[in-house]
């Protein structure tokens, strides 16, 4: 239930009742952004969205909104774009109002002081320093440098210390004039999402909006034109990739939507099935890069190496959906409503904001005549591209010209949509079947989890080769009703499948599961590496610390689901070649410590440390451990010290094992000298362990949830899951006894590390 306000002040609200939601969520966004910031301080408004974290005058440290938010499990973070800029969190749901209060202190009164001032230029800096590597970010810089007009699109608006210079004083002032100006009610709105009332929700709206100051609304964003050429080539590593761009009107943003869902299709007959088949792309993905109140940027990017192919079949796509029907567009407007739906309340509200959330098609029409009839920029990036050096946005780009010619003529697709009608003939199902476990039967669609024996894995080449045969096939079975996903959950491949429930289309859909993973998987080769190095280190993480990638066997469970469905999916289950729950359990061998260097082409240095819990019986103290970590590590590393850009710390399950994560990435120091701040952290904890409110603690600990499918599976197992019992019975002492038995055993430290060397 939606219900949108316009308070006396002008401030715009959005309140959005979710019953069953266990968290709630606030996003403000604030009209303005990169492009009015003045000239003479380019990434004024980036350092500004980085300051208001950093105190307010009610909150000027304890209980500012980052730490109250990291102490209580929280989920917090903002964003700067070209004109607009907006701050979000999750939290709780009892604990909404609170966060909102925070949340309003820091955008009306901050402190904006000196010294944090130069605490966040140099993170900025750090900041500016990765990104220069980052491909998307590279790309993205490329792309607006076919704009011609206005200007800000060619102008630097990340920030670096080189840019802000040494006169604080001055920052300062250009900061307080830019918050002045711009963060005043009618120049912003509040969206608030929860299991609360709509009544209560305007209430903490309306205490919100009590403390803004008044202003005017500023003038809309200036028109946007394309130089003459609309194609350009760009040298980079890695996949090659083509990125098509649309200059779109601002009123059809809402039905872009329907159009990415079906774009993004990969069932038989869609664009992205016809690319695969064909050879000539493997993945798309659609994004905003730019969004004002007159005019927004789509762009389409694939991993191609035949970027004229795809951009005709691309335009072949489009015309088709010209032809789509009425039902056609209800049915992938379903879907995309059924995938929003999965979404927690901070993803949903960013979605609405910031992203793709659906909307009815009624413009849908004259959407797609729209982007037939855009400007369209280009951007192809290759390792094989040989360019000048451009320097824009504060990147240099290696950039060539792409002419532009005759377009490409390629095999018509044969392209079609759905609903289809596909008549299904019954399986002849064994007479045996294994022993599966089942959460909630009858409660729920019949979900089956399923993934390899625990403590085991498959390689990623392997897994990889079997996603690339399962993509249709979840296509298909979304269109048919149910739902499938095969990823890394925890770090370990796994498939979960949403039965439809026409029983021959489950029938079907397991049969066709069988037969992918009853087959020898070709290994394809792993995907290109991250160019953030500490994600780098988080992707390979899970096969550092996983010692067999040849499972002997499978693990699975089913939620919900009628006994017949549950008949069906242990039957199938049962023909796999490889035994699924065998009475049998696998024993793990003890946590591998040591050092591990991950070759990585960034110059930053990064370190990720893994702390293991060796006692299972310990696993509500690690998690309530991690709590007293998170908000202290981030504040002595990255507020006081300043150690670099990425400073976390947080409980992590990874690869069947639980333990404390740190992550740091810095532009300065070693690895050497990362490790031993992690340390020192650690050591001044022991020396000094802050009193803490275990109630609170407890509270945080009895809210989070698990998967219930992966919990049983584990209990099943013999795996331990944090029970209630154990949470209650935590005391402060548990927690440091834990601490210090982390602290000794030290051999079994898992540290991956990149030191800005490429192999």
């Amino acid at each position: 239930m939606i219900r949108p306000l316009l308070l006396p002040n002008g401030l715009k609200v959005t309140l959005i009742h979710q019953p069953e939601a266990t968290e709630a969520a606030a996003l403000v966004q604030v009209a303005a952004g990169s492009h009015d910031e003045p000239e003479r301080w380019p990434g004024l408004a980036h350092l500004l969205e980085h300051l208001l974290f950093t105190g307010s005058e009610r909150w000027p440290d304890e209980g500012r909104l980052m730490r109250w938010i990291q102490a209580s499990g929280g989920r917090v973070n903002a964003t700067t774009l070209a004109r607009r800029s907006a701050w979000f969190f999750e939290t709780a749901s009892d604990q909404l109002s609170d966060g909102v209060a925070r949340l309003q202190d820091m955008l009306c009164a901050p402190l904006l002081t000196l010294s944090a001032i130069k605490q966040e230029v140099a993170v900025i800096d750090a900041e500016y320093q990765m990104l220069r590597c980052h491909a998307p970010a590279r790309a993205e810089a490329a792309l607006c440098s076919l704009i011609a007009e206005p200007g800000f699109f060619q102008r630097f608006t990340i920030g670096s210390a080189a840019a802000f210079g040494d006169n604080t004083g001055a920052l300062q002032t250009a900061l307080r004039d830019f918050h002045r100006r711009f963060f005043v009610a009618k120049n912003m709105q509040l969206w608030l999402q929860g299991p609360q009332s709509l009544e209560a929700l305007e209430q903490i709206a309306r205490d919100f909006a009590g403390a803004l100051p008044e202003g005017d609304m500023y003038s809309s964003a200036p028109a946007l034109r394309f130089s003459a050429a609309h194609a350009v080539k760009m040298h980079a590593l890695g996949d090659s990739t083509l990125w098509l761009s649309w200059l779109l009107p601002a009123d059809l943003s809402d039905s872009v939507t329907l159009l990415r869902e079906f774009l993004l299709d990969e069932a038989e007959g869609s664009l992205m099935a016809t690319l695969r088949q064909r050879g000539i792309a493997s993945n798309l993905t659609l994004k905003w890069l730019y969004q004002a109140d007159n005019s927004c940027l789509l762009a389409a990017v694939f991993t191609t190496d035949a970027p004229d192919a795809v951009t005709a079949l691309v335009r072949q796509t489009l015309q088709a959906l010209l032809l789509t029907t009425s039902a056609q567009q209800q049915h992938y407007l379903q879907l995309a409503q059924q995938q929003f739906a999965t979404l927690s309340p901070l993803a949903q509200l960013q979605q609405r904001v910031l992203g793709f959330a659906p909307a009815e098609p009624v413009w849908f029409a004259r959407l797609i005549t729209a982007v037939l009839n855009a400007p369209l920029a280009r951007l192809f990036c290759s390792p094989e591209v040989q360019g000048e050096t451009v320097l824009t946005q504060g990147f240099e780009l290696s950039l060539a010209t792409w002419p532009t010619s005759s377009e490409m003529r390629v095999e018509p697709a044969s392209l079609h949509f759905y609903p289809r009608n596909r008549p299904f003939a019954p399986s002849v199902l064994p007479d045996q079947a294994i022993t599966l476990p089942q959460v909630k039967p009858d409660d729920a669609a019949a979900t089956l989890t399923l993934r390899p024996e625990f403590f085991t894995n498959l390689c990623a080449e392997t897994a990889l080769a079997y996603g690339e045969r399962l993509r249709p096939l979840f296509a298909t079975v979304r269109h048919l009703g149910g739902r499938g996903d095969w990823h890394e959950v925890q770090g370990v491949w796994q498939l979960t499948l949403r039965l439809p429930d026409d029983w021959l289309a489950a029938d079907w859909a397991l049969t066709q599961i069988l037969r992918v993973f009853s087959q020898q998987a070709e290994s394809v080769a792993e995907e290109a590496p991250d160019t953030i190095a500490i994600r780098q280190l988080l992707r390979v993480l899970p096969r550092q610390l996983t010692a067999v990638f040849q499972p002997a066997c499978w693990r699975a469970v089913l939620s919900g689901g009628s006994k017949k469905q549950h008949q069906l999916v242990a039957c199938h289950l049962s023909l796999f070649s490889v035994p699924v729950n065998p009475a049998q359990r696998f024993t793990p061998p003890a946590p591998r410590g040591g050092l591990t260097r991950v070759d990585h082409a960034s110059r930053d240095r990064a370190l990720l440390l893994f702390i293991p819990l060796k006692n299972a019986p310990q696993l509500a103290a690690l998690r309530a451990l991690a709590l007293v970590y998170e908000p202290r590590f981030f504040q002595r590393l990255r507020v006081e010290q300043q150690i670099g850009y990425v400073v976390t710390s947080r409980y992590l399950r990874c690869a069947d094992r639980d333990g404390v994560l740190f992550a740091l990435q810095s532009p300065a120091l070693s690895v050497t000298a990362l490790l031993r701040h992690c340390k020192m952290f650690l050591r001044a904890l022991t020396e000094a362990m802050p009193t803490l409110d275990m109630a609170s603690l407890k509270s945080h600990l009895r809210t989070v949830n698990s998967d219930p499918a992966l919990a049983l599976l584990r209990r099943e197992n013999g795996l331990p899951e944090p029970e209630p019992a154990a949470i209650d019975a935590l005391t402060w002492e548990d927690l440091q006894q834990l601490h210090q038995q982390l602290l000794r055993e030290r051999r079994a430290w898992r540290v991956l590390f990149s030191d800005g060397r490429a192999a």
